[in-house]
């Protein structure tokens, strides 16, 4: 069998394993078999090697590519280390070669550990041949100093995989060598024009090469960046479909289809659809918050743990075992995102947020406890004195304790009350009779106020608005940065950004939006089945999400409900920032959803309202064309004044007119409906036989020259585009197929009784009306994903409305017949998906 590949080298993806197989790889492909070998074999060098890029997520099946590449290569290289039998990944990968039957070809590369800890036990089981057992594979050694190992291990490996003697092999270098240094010293000139040219052929090879590796690595990240959007992981589908982009700029636009598909799938969700989730499990979160700079994710376990995790991927970073903090607003981290802290009643925590080390512990000075509400952006933290009521701001760092002047609280813990804005920059004090409000930069007292403080303040938003505070009658809302007051109100828990709207929870059923101004009543929604108290949280002014076990989120301009958690996912709390909404579920794991902010919407977020829109503004698509002529007994009148010229003795058959091309068919299998689906962007044309489907090329050949067979429904609509046929049926969602072969080439999720098709201008995708749905779906034709859906606003419209794009591709549009047009606005471009997409990736 002719191998692509001498060896493929598995290995785990830490910097030392990493650092290993590259250079066995650099080692092998650059090694050059002596001359007395290559004249009995006729081998000059060994086949290049594969070697990931980078690790693929678990999965049922190792990948299509990889699979590939394990069947192409002749030697299995394991690079082993006491990490190596925790990699499930490596040993698939192991069990693959051996079920090919190679057991003989699997060669291990020892770079740390004994092989006791560090060979996966697959390979040191011996096989039936071998009576069962244990046996130590011939194994190369690079513990220590690799490239001083490698200089000997290299041929080791080489001799094992050209199957020869290692001492034999190792003089026959050192001759070499001999001779390279004789033939050198004699010919100098020689020598240097030869070396000259060697490089530049061994620059050819690495250049091929090089080509060759990156071309398996941005293959395989767009097969995983499908798979990982697939499973619902819409953060990993964007990272691996950057990184795609990223490999695939050496070879100009050759990627730029699949790629881009890529980006679309995991970056067009349903509006605030869950974007990601923690790798963790399912493990059960008491809480979880999120940094200021929307980057980690800390959740607290009921063993006194802390867990962080990175809020795009969803993977563990770290854990800080025995953590014992008093959760207080979800203020792990500090305001700056870099430490994580820790507090008890007389000590101060510090941890690196990076990597969780430990970088400080500090005592407070005797008779001063802490306020449980986080850090100053200085990272000072918050203590009181119950001795004489002081309060003073404590820094970890130098130890320095700054006594706040005009501030005397009541000494009562169950009356004290501080909180801080998320900033870190202001915060409020209370007694339960006057209230405080700080610049906690500055140490200074702004104002002084009659009433009780909240400890709800009603906003978990990086901006915090409003300070609310109850003076005896009614809430008093004012804003953090200028303390002006912007609304007072017998009943209200929010208010909008603006100071328009004010959100007031009903009690424990549903809550009541007003006009923060006048008190007037403008919407009463929602419910509650966890019998739970609401909280109400305005992410932007017509946004808001209601809380209450379950979640869901508000469009308020339009009293829409665009996201409703259910109880299958019912919440303990919820945190958000940097268009991220974090929900720890009751029945264990955590969600990551996308709040985008208006200025970055992505583009489904965007549908616009045209009145009136002109028709003639659509690209032309495919289209009805109406037969005419005579066959087979029937007279056909579709086109006007061209009856004469068809169903002759000469020339049967029936014609169409698609724009400026006239067509000729002959329905051999005969025509249960008078008109044919052409496009001037394709060479096929497609007739619906009620559930059969003929294909024909008119202009070659005037017979059918595909069928595509029935599937129990009647077809009810098809659109075709190159190479590439849409059927919609009564019960199946829209079907694609490869025209050239016949080949199904998969489903889009569009509900069924698809009523109406059409395929942008530059076939990369597709719009269908899904009439069972209520909706318009539009789709990537080249991976088949769901990027966008515009409901359907008048249901008696189906059989009159039309669909399709505008010339450029850049809009989708559904067409009522009064006129008036939804058009969704997307991202046309690669360059802007990329830019796009690296917004919510930082």
């Amino acid at each position: 069998m002719e191998y692509t590949y001498s060896a493929f080298i598995s290995y785990r993806h830490l910097p030392a394993d990493m650092a290993a197989a590259r250079a066995v790889q650099q080692a092998l492909e650059t090694y050059r078999i002596p001359a007395d070998i290559r004249k009995k074999t006729g081998r000059k060098k060994l086949n290049r090697c594969f070697r990931d890029q980078d690790e693929l997520p678990l999965a049922d099946d190792l990948g299509a590519s990889i699979e590939k590449a394990l069947r192409e290569s002749e030697w299995l290289i394991v690079i082993c280390s006491p990490d190596l039998p925790a990699s499930v990944w490596c040993l698939r990968e192991v069990d693959f070669f051996l079920e090919l039957g190679r057991r003989d070809r699997i060669i291990p590369v020892l770079i740390s550990g004994e092989p006791s800890e560090s060979y996966p036990p697959r390979i040191t089981a011996a096989g039936p041949e071998e009576g069962g057992g244990e046996v130590e594979p011939l194994a190369a050694d690079l513990r220590g100093n690799l490239r001083k190992q490698l200089k000997t291990e290299k041929l080791r490996l080489a001799a094992r995989m050209l199957n020869l003697n290692f001492n034999d092999l190792r003089k026959r270098e050192r001759e070499r060598a001999l001779r390279r240094g004789l033939i050198l010293v004699s010919g100098a000139l020689a020598g240097v024009i030869g070396f000259t040219a060697y490089n530049l052929y061994q620059n050819h090879l690495l250049t091929e090469e090089r080509n060759a590796t990156a071309r398996n690595a941005t293959e395989l990240l767009i097969e995983k960046s499908v798979r990982s959007t697939s499973e619902g992981d819409l953060g990993s589908g964007l990272t691996y479909a950057l990184e795609a982009y990223d490999g695939s700029r050496l070879f100009a636009n050759e990627y730029d289809v699949p790629v881009s598909a890529a980006l679309e799938a995991a970056m067009y969700p349903q509006v605030y659809s869950q974007i990601g989730f923690l790798k963790d499990n399912g493990i059960l979160h008491r809480h979880a918050a999120l940094s200021n700079d929307g980057k980690l994710i800390a959740c607290r376990q009921a063993d006194d743990s802390l867990q962080v995790y990175n809020s795009v991927n969803g993977e563990k970073r770290y854990t800080i075992r025995q953590y014992n903090g008093l959760y207080k607003y979800g203020r792990d981290f500090s305001p700056d995102s870099r430490y994580v802290n820790r507090f008890t009643e007389d000590t101060v925590t510090l941890y690196s947020s990076a990597d969780g080390t430990p970088v400080l512990t500090e005592t407070l000075p005797e008779g001063w406890t802490v306020f449980f509400s986080g850090q100053t952006l200085r990272n000072e933290v918050p203590v009181c004195r119950a001795a004489d009521g002081a309060v003073g701001l404590f820094d970890p760092f130098t130890k320095e304790l700054a006594v706040l002047e005009g501030i005397t609280l009541s000494g009562d813990q169950n009356l004290d009350i501080m909180v801080l804005h998320r900033s870190g920059r202001r915060g409020a004090v209370s007694d339960g009779s006057r209230i405080w409000l700080l610049d906690t930069e500055n140490r200074t007292v702004l104002q002084t106020v009659e009433g009780s403080l909240f400890l709800d303040l009603g906003g978990y938003t990086e901006d915090e608005w409003y300070f609310r505070y109850w003076n005896g009658s009614e809430n008093i809302f004012l804003r953090w940065d200028t303390l002006e007051e912007a609304c007072r109100s017998a009943e209200g828990d929010s208010l909008s950004p603006d100071g328009k709207l004010l959100a007031s929870a009903i009690g424990f059923n549903g809550f009541t939006l007003r006009d923060a101004q006048t008190g007037e009543e403008l919407w009463t929604e929602g419910h509650n089945s966890g019998n739970t108290r609401y909280g109400l949280y305005f992410a932007d002014n017509d946004t808001l999400i209601a809380s209450h076990e379950e979640v869901q989120i508000y469009r308020l301009s339009d009293r829409a409900t665009v996201y409703d958690s259910g109880k299958e996912r019912t919440t303990y709390s919820l945190d958000f920032t940097q268009g991220r909404l974090v929900m720890p579920l009751r029945a264990g794991g955590c969600l990551i959803n996308l709040m985008p902010e208006e200025q970055d919407l992505l583009p489904h977020m965007t549908v616009e309202t045209r009145n009136p829109f002109a028709r003639e503004a659509l690209a032309r698509g495919t289209e009805s064309c109406f037969l005419t002529g005579f066959w087979d007994g029937m007279a056909f009148q579709g086109v006007t004044g061209s009856d004469s010229a068809a169903g002759t003795a000469d020339q049967p058959g029936l014609l169409f007119e698609s724009g400026e091309i006239t067509g000729r068919i002959q329905p051999l299998n005969g025509v249960s409906v008078p008109f044919i689906y052409a496009s001037p962007d394709s060479p096929f044309q497609a007739m619906i036989r009620d559930q059969a489907v003929d294909i024909f090329r008119a202009a070659e050949d005037p017979k059918p020259v595909l069928t595509i067979p029935g599937n129990g429904y009647q077809r009810l609509c098809a659109a075709v585009w190159g190479n590439t046929l849409a059927l919609g049926s009564y019960v199946e969602n829209l079907i694609l197929y490869d025209l050239e072969t016949g080949d199904c080439l998969g489903g889009i999720d569009t509900g069924a009784m698809c009523t109406k098709i059409q395929f942008s201008p530059d076939g990369k995708h597709i719009i269908a009306v899904g009439a069972v749905s209520g909706q318009v779906t539009v789709a990537s034709t080249e991976n088949r994903a769901v990027i966008m859906r515009i409901p359907i606003t008048d249901v008696y419209a189906y059989a009159d409305m039309t669909v399709g794009f505008n010339p450029e591709g850049t809009e989708a549009v559904v067409l009522y017949p009064d006129g008036h047009a939804d058009v969704g606005l997307m991202v046309q471009g690669l360059d802007s998906l990329v830019e796009k997409a690296r917004q919510y990736t930082r």
